[in-house]
């Protein structure tokens, strides 16, 4: 029988469940945050981290960067999968560790099904950029001069299953060019090579070359956004030149563990797109060619779903795999 008392019980309990959400947001954050930013110091993340971190400093709690270089980012993805998940441990994603990785390793497959978007930070345009010395100065000139001599020439990427990687194998797709792909470990020694000419081309994102297209030791001849990058509004797109519809690029965004109370994502959002568009953040980061955003979890969901079927027949066309 449902007497009274067991009524007023369930009634209370109720109640409690509904209170618990806001007091979650108002008791959040209760101790220090940690971002993890699973590069090395110095790059594009470590630059959204510190971004974030001062921004989420605002909430009277201390805020950690926690560098977890290693594995295309599994190495930090991978700890702050096993964190509570109590808003207090975070990581900052690129597109690549769950568009691309994921369908690369199983290990990071597990990972993304543990950790869960909160918001978009930003992009990384990317450009077709080649040696000052190869004597091609437009995307039309640079697509004939190696349709001329197919697979005599190679491009340099930051790594398998990097964006650098996928981006230019969708290229040689889509523009019908034959190139040999020669990998780096990272972007650094890659652009290094590509100066020196030892590779003919890369597609490589902005705060890796843009000094040197600047000092002149690289030519940029398209970017391969939807639109023209801010930084450098004279390059064209790929899409308005030679290959219409074309669009890849690279973005960043920050996830938390699965299960997060919602409260907790609700008041961190706000804070994180208040962060992203102040002034001096957009200073910062237009310097180096990055265009700060902020989004909800569900607008990250939508974009991480739809890259990775892109990025999957991309994968399958050139049979990339990569060996853990």
């Amino acid at each position: 029988m449902f007497t009274m008392k067991k009524l007023l019980a369930a009634c209370c309990g109720a109640a409690l469940a509904v209170l618990a959400i806001p007091v979650q947001a108002q008791t959040y954050p209760s101790k220090a945050i940690t971002i993890v930013a699973p590069y090395p110091p110095g790059g594009a993340t470590d630059l959204y981290a510190r971004s974030v971190a001062n921004g989420l400093a605002e909430f009277g709690q201390p805020t950690i960067v926690d560098n977890r270089a290693g594995a295309s980012g599994l190495i930090g993805a991978e700890y702050v999968s096993r964190q509570p998940a109590d808003g207090h441990t975070l990581l900052i994603g690129a597109s690549s560790m769950f568009s691309i990785l994921p369908q690369l390793l199983p290990r990071m497959k597990d990972v993304a099904s543990h950790v869960e978007p909160v918001s978009i930070l930003g992009f990384n345009p990317s450009y077709v950029v080649v040696p000052a010395s190869l004597p091609v100065n437009t995307i039309q000139e640079l697509i004939s001069y190696l349709k001329a001599k197919p697979g005599e020439y190679a491009y340099g990427s930051a790594g398998k299953g990097t964006s650098q990687h996928v981006f230019m194998e969708l290229f040689k797709q889509r523009a019908g060019v034959d190139l040999l792909p020669v990998q780096y470990k990272g972007s650094s020694p890659m652009v290094v090579d590509l100066i020196a000419g030892r590779v003919a081309m890369a597609i490589e994102q902005g705060p890796a070359v843009l000094s040197q297209i600047k000092a002149g030791r690289l030519k940029a001849l398209a970017v391969t956004t939807a639109k023209r990058a801010q930084a450098m509004p004279n390059i064209p797109t790929l899409s308005e030149t030679v290959l219409p519809g074309f669009e890849a690029v690279t973005w960043f965004a920050l996830y938390a563990p699965s299960g997060v109370p919602k409260s907790v994502i609700a008041k961190m959002v706000p804070q994180i797109a208040k962060t992203m568009n102040s002034a001096e953040v957009r200073e910062r980061m237009y310097a180096v060619g990055v265009e700060p955003a902020s989004s909800s979890p569900e607008d990250v969901a939508k974009r991480q779903a739809a890259e990775t079927k892109t990025w999957a027949g991309v994968i399958s066309q050139s049979r990339i795999t990569l060996d853990e």
